[in-house]
């Protein structure tokens, strides 16, 4: 069993995270070919990473995949076994990809010289009140018994969060989340945890080396 990767891919890094937390039977290895290879389509039409090879067949969504890995490897567990706090998970998941990370589209657009002052400030002010949708969010789930250091929800949400944090320091925005405690706390607590750690150092490795002036006036 194979995951195709890339070290900046935050949907990769979700996926190595509950890998390496679980210490599953997973070789990560990059996309062979590249990105957008024909080996690559041949798995995941779509072209991108991550994919999770299995030889005779393929799963190319993150989320698809860690559900996929934690039902084949259930101990030890990332989330809970009660169907309404999976679908809570589910539902922060879901926000974090369709709401949090498009909210950043415009910045990595201005970070390839697309995009005037008005539009980057406008981006910065959406990240933020993202952050305090997330914050609500969070909130809701304060008194819940974890079954993990690292659940699944934690693993998705981590590398979305890190690239925003990254990305609205550069365009001068000191801290994202400093209009969401809940937020804050969590992420404290959650990317200390090893498997969390590991995965966001090589994220911020990768990054550094394929866009240096990123963290020119950024540490994290």
């Amino acid at each position: 069993m194979q995951l195709y990767s890339s070290d900046i891919s935050p949907y990769s890094a979700r996926c190595r995270m509950q890998i390496r937390h679980k210490n599953l039977p997973v070789d990560i290895v990059p996309p062979p070919g590249g990105m957008g290879s024909a080996e690559v389509k041949a798995k995941n039409p779509i072209g991108k990473v991550p994919v999770l090879d299995l030889g005779d067949r393929a799963l190319g969504e993150s989320w698809a995949i860690m559900e996929y890995l934690e039902a084949q490897h259930p101990e030890p567990a990332m989330w809970s076994a009660d169907p309404f706090q999976q679908a809570r998970d589910r539902e922060l998941v879901r926000f974090v990809d369709l709401y949090l990370a498009p909210s950043m589209f415009p910045l990595f657009l201005a970070l390839r010289g697309a995009g005037d002052d008005d539009a980057i400030s406008n981006a910065l002010s959406g990240v933020q009140t993202q952050m305090k949708t997330l914050d609500g969010l969070l909130a809701r789930e304060s008194g819940r018994d974890k079954v993990s250091d690292l659940e699944l929800s934690d693993a998705a949400m981590l590398p979305i969060v890190w690239y925003a944090r990254v990305l609205t320091r550069h365009f001068g925005t000191p801290d994202c989340l400093a209009d969401a405690p809940t937020v804050t706390q969590w992420w404290q607590t959650a990317k200390a945890q090893p498997a969390a750690a590991a995965v966001l150092e090589e994220m911020g490795s990768g990054l550094r080396a394929a866009m240096p002036a990123l963290f020119a006036d950024n540490t994290n």
